[in-house]
């Protein structure tokens, strides 16, 4: 790791400092209240010097509303949070760090509050707040960019913040508006922002979700180096499958109750095989049941879905996508792929209706070329979509219910009245999805894992002739993770729907694949028909059949 001792040289090792026995952070029988109703804790937990923790378990188990009270964002109900790290004079809260989803969407939505003004920004000219602005002293500070005041910061922040940029690979996206970044480069910023405040603690939440391999590699050595610098850092997570390297100490929680906690290799030992499930492992539940799916119309069954011919976009100046061929046919589920930045989301922007360059382009949607006079509804109302942006710009104070039925109408937000029909197919898939106990619950009051699932049952309600799934499992436990994928191939198997499936994670992939696309730096440098799984280290290698 000497690019990465290199890389922190300038952050110096005696400020994460701490010696002896002393704890570094306690809870003293706290008792939080959690979003869904009813109390989690009390929790008597102590982090010592030099231990490396992580917060372990499936979604709504409590492990955000935990991380959240660390960083003072939910009142106590009892007890009390010592910070022994606290340095005089300094909130406790302004030494933590915490890369969270909520991270992303709070600094996007500032923003715009539209997730198309990602497609309808212009040149670079045009939006002012650039990567580099986020990670400048103002912006790691936040400070009003319009005060005048003379800089009171470390001198060495400009070597630091180099080093890290170059550390995270994230150069290219400095002069890019922080909303024309893919969400794996969002997620790269938003750590390389932690990091520049020097935290005394580093909370990351599911810090591997939506990153492609290589990336995820170089963060676990990244991470790796703080710890061994001395740097605190609590992992919150819903399998201990992802932990990195260097996590000595987990604690597990399920269904707002502490489970256990301890040395992470004699928890794992002494653990019972029933309660493992709390750590994210898969465990046997009652299968999705069967509903019956209504065939389409048959003015919907025209043979190709999607037809591009040299498609290319531009940003800037920046070739985003460059020369691109594809036809989705009806009845062939495609896995798009790709590291992040390689104009995946861009790709499938061209094909949802919210990017404009698709009437400078040769793309024809269900038979009917863009520009030709097609409505966007139209095109919408044959497609059901699930994806990170979705998510990110998804309005608060909706309730479950809601956001599910307004999957019917293409909004996000309900704006019209379901008919009874509607409302009970949108029931039927909340209870099929296990969901069906927050249908009342405030779409912002769940966990994100909670979150994507109800917008997974928003894309399926439809029953649309194109599901577009972008990460669909990203936040999600391996239970969910299972319901999702059994979901998908009970849809997708039919002949009457299509779909195209991103994902970093192989093993998400459902086993209905017929079709892979890859790209690298907006060009497609596979496109490949297979047969069977495609799985890392699987049977079946991604490469096994002939390439189209």
């Amino acid at each position: 790791m000497t690019k990465g001792r290199r890389a922190f040289s300038s952050m110096g090792e005696e400020m994460f400092s701490c010696t002896g026995t002393e704890p570094f952070l306690s809870l003293k029988a706290a008792t939080l209240r959690l979003p869904h109703g009813g109390t989690l804790g009390p929790i008597q937990w102590e982090i010592g010097c030099r231990q490396q923790w992580a917060l372990v378990g499936g979604n709504g188990s409590g492990k955000s509303t935990l991380a959240k009270a660390l960083c003072g964002q939910v009142p106590m109900v009892s007890g009390e949070i010592v910070y022994h790290f606290q340095s005089v004079g300094t909130p406790p809260q302004e030494q933590i760090a915490w890369v969270t989803f909520d991270a992303q969407r709070s600094a996007l939505r500032g923003e715009s509050p539209f997730y198309q003004s990602r497609w309808n920004s212009g040149g670079l000219e045009d939006d002012p707040l650039t990567v580099a602005d986020w990670l400048s002293e103002r912006g790691v500070n936040r400070l009003n960019p319009f005060e005048v005041r003379e800089a009171a910061f470390d001198g060495d922040f400009a070597a630091r913040q180099g080093e890290i940029v170059d550390l995270l690979g994230i150069r290219p996206l400095l002069g890019r508006n922080l909303m024309q970044t893919s969400n794996g480069e969002r997620r790269k910023v938003m750590l390389a922002q932690a990091l520049l405040k020097q935290p005394r603690l580093l909370i990351l939440d599911n810090p591997f979700a939506g990153l492609d391999r290589d990336f995820c590699i170089r963060l676990q050595e990244v991470l790796l180096h703080l710890m061994d610098q001395g740097m605190h850092t609590l992992l919150v997570t819903n399998d201990r499958e992802s932990l990195p390297p260097g996590i000595t100490h987990a604690l597990l929680l399920e269904a707002g109750k502490v489970v256990a906690q301890g040395p992470l290799d004699a928890l794992w030992a002494r653990l019972p095989a029933a309660e493992q499930g709390v750590a994210g492992l898969p465990v046997e539940r009652e299968p999705v049941p069967n509903l019956p799916i209504p065939p389409h119309a048959e003015d919907e069954r025209e043979r190709i879905l999607v037809q591009m011919e040299g498609v290319q976009v531009s940003y800037g100046g920046a070739r985003i996508l460059q020369e691109i061929d594809w036809t989705v046919e009806r009845g062939q589920c495609w896995a798009l792929l790709g590291p992040n930045g390689a104009g995946k989301t861009t790709l499938l922007s061209l094909i949802l209706g919210d990017n404009p360059q698709a009437y400078a382009n040769a793309i024809t949607l269900f038979g009917q070329r863009r520009g030709s006079g097609e409505s966007i509804w139209e095109i919408k109302d044959r497609i059901g979509w699930v994806a990170p942006e979705l998510h990110l710009f998804y309005p608060k104070g909706v309730s479950c219910f809601d956001v599910v039925c307004s999957g019917f109408f293409d909004s996000i937000g309900r704006y019209q009245r379901c008919s009874p029909q509607q409302e009970a197919t949108a029931r039927e898939w909340m209870e099929r999805l296990g969901l069906a106990v927050m249908a009342g619950s405030a779409f912002d009051a769940v966990s994100e894992g909670e979150q994507r699932m109800v917008l997974l049952a928003r894309a399926l309600v439809k029953e649309p002739a194109l599901l577009v799934l972008d990460e669909p499992c990203q936040g999600l436990d391996a239970d969910n993770r299972a319901r999702v994928r059994q979901a998908v191939e009970a849809i997708g198997g039919r002949l009457e729907t299509s779909m195209i499936y991103v994902t970093h994670r192989l093993d998400d992939l459902p086993d209905i694949i017929t079709h892979v696309l890859m790209l690298e730096e907006g060009r497609v440098v596979r496109k490949t028909k297979v047969n069977g799984q495609v799985r890392w280290g699987g049977s079946s290698s991604l490469f096994d059949d002939e390439e189209e």
